[in-house]
This record gives structure tokens, sequence and C-alpha cells, in this order.
């Protein structure tokens, strides 16, 4: 085993072997990066497979957390790309990674695809005593005037949570560039503006909300899913179910930087599939009203292509492209 104490330089060198290439693992501390502020489903995402590298002894070196809010994704991407081929830094990511990319802001192919990890269908959402009852009601006031409401939409502009809002607007009729999107840090920087009555409504994953739905402090008045999902929203009808055709998947997966080896990818690949397969994390997509949807690192790479076709497309026809 090769001691912590070692630099990377001198460790790189002992593995110049095949046998060695082929059985990477780390030899320094690994750092996850998270694309938002503390709190959010991005947020419990990265730091929930902290926990289980540790607790389950699939990464044997330390293992730690640093919040790299900023442009969507935008500014982990470039964090991690200042360690171009190491393998001791991953992200958390989303399809803000495709949809940066086609707003010009960072490219998706500048990122080593590691995992999907889950998928979560997009929810809106508002405060318990809001008189926005149901959708019905938040559409109408949009038809009224689009900019009459102020709705959450991290992390950025063009952002899937942007794009949620903008389906379903779009799906009603409204235009859809007087929409009022505000900005923030994270899911529960989102939740936070609803509860403070800062914005009227909080466009997200069910994960950012289902604290709050629990404790009565927020209701959900529209999912973006094919069709109806568990847990706590289990009576929530999608938007489809009240008229506007509207579907919007999130998937939360992991990156590395640009440059990583084969050796490292498949150290990654196999760490997290065992990841996923833990009780812990489990837990955790129960208690999250995450969607199982697991894939390796070659078939993320497949669906980054995928999305990125489908999303040009989608985001042309929105009006957000650059």
């Amino acid at each position: 085993m090769v001691s912590l104490r070692v630099p990377w330089v001198v460790a790189a060198m002992l593995c110049a072997g095949i046998a060695c290439a082929q059985t990477w693992q780390p030899v320094k501390p690994v750092e996850i990066a998270i694309p938002t502020t503390p709190g959010g489903g991005m947020d419990r995402t990265g730091r929930t497979l902290q926990r289980i590298f540790q607790e389950a002894a699939l990464v044997k070196v330390p293992v730690t957390v640093v919040n790299k809010p900023g442009g969507g994704g935008v500014v982990s991407v470039n964090y991690i790309n200042q360690h171009v081929g190491d393998g001791h830094h991953i992200a958390v990511n989303s399809p803000n990674l495709i949809a940066n990319d086609l707003n010009g802001r960072s490219r998706y192919t500048d990122v080593t695809p590691l995992a999907s990890l889950f998928s979560e269908y997009t929810v809106i959402a508002v405060r318990a005593d809001s008189p926005l009852r149901n959708g019905q009601d938040f559409v109408e006031r949009l038809r009224k005037d689009a900019g009459s409401l102020a709705v959450s939409t991290p992390t950025t502009l063009g952002s899937i949570n942007h794009l949620s809002f903008a389906l379903v607007a779009k799906a009603a009729g409204v235009d859809i560039r007087k929409l009022k999107a505000v900005v923030l840090g994270s899911g529960g920087d989102g939740v936070t503006a609803v509860l403070g009555g800062h914005v009227d409504a909080h466009s997200g994953t069910p994960s950012s909300v289902v604290r709050m739905i629990e404790v009565g402090k927020m209701r959900v008045i529209g999912v973006l899913a094919p069709q109806r999902i568990g847990g706590p929203f289990t009576g929530t009808p999608t938007w489809t179910e009240q008229g506007y055709r509207a579907v919007m998947d999130t998937w939360r997966g992991v990156i590395g930087p640009k440059g990583m080896t084969v050796a490292q990818i498949a150290f990654w690949d196999q760490v997290l599939a065992k990841a996923v397969a833990t009780d812990i994390w489990k837990r955790e997509v129960e208690r999250n009203v995450w969607e199982p949807n697991y894939l390796n690192s070659a078939q993320t790479k497949k669906l980054f292509e995928t999305d990125y076709a489908e999303f040009k497309t989608l985001l042309t026809e929105l009006g957000l492209t650059k």
C-alpha cells in the first residue's frame, strides 16, 4: 500500500507498470465538488456518496466535500479541471452540464463522465398558505401577466429548473421570455426564499422540498413526470394530468476532470456501482423520492450525447440558446 506521504508525482512513477495501471486507486485524499450551496439535492447527493465511500470502505483514503456554486455548475467544472487527469477530484453534476454547453458557458466534452446515479422529475412548489392552490391557479396568473409570479429556478438561467418552469408556461401558451425566473444558489436556497415570502414558487427537484412537504410548510402543485411519483407526492397530479404536457427529468451523476486515464475511470466505475448497491444509498433513494437509474461511465457518455441533441432542440424552441 502506497503511503499518503508519497508525493503524487513519485506515486505515478511507481505505478508506471501495466499491472499498476490496471489497478489504479487513490493515493491521496479524494475531493467531491458540489456545484451548489449546501442544503439542496446536489449537496445531499455528494455528502451521501462521501459517507458511503468512508463507511463502506470503498475508498481507502479520506474523502472531503467542497461546495463550488456558481454558473449552474460552471464553477465546479472549472474547479475540477484545475486538476486535469487527476482521478482524486470528482464532482456531482446534473443536466445543467449539457444546458451550459448549449448556452456557451462551458463544454460538456471537457469533463470525464463517470456515472448517472438516479433521476428526479422536477416539481413546482409553493408555500402551504399560498393562494395558488393548484396548477390551474398558477397557469391563470401567468396567462394574465407572465411576469407576475417570481419563481425560484436554481442555479442559472437556462438551467433544468428554469427549463421546467418555461415548459409549463409554454404548454399553457404563455410568452416564456416574459417569465420572472429568480436564480438562487441551490434548491435549499429556493425553499428558504419561498418560506420567507421572497418568491411565489420554487421550480426544483422533489428532494429539495420533501422535508417541507412532510411537515406541512409547502405544497407541490404539479410534477413534471410522465406519471405520478411516490412518497409524500403520491396525491400530487402531474402537469400533463392538469392539461399541460410538460416532463423534465433531472438526473444526478458524477463527473471527473478531463484527461482521466482508463484505469482511473475503471476504479470509479466499480466504486460507484458498489455505492448504489449499499443499504445507505437505498435508504436515501427512498427517503428523497429518487428514481434509481444507475448508468456506468460508458453509458453516461452516451446519455450526454443523447441529451445534447434533445436539449438543443428544446432550448431553441424556448428561445434560450445563444
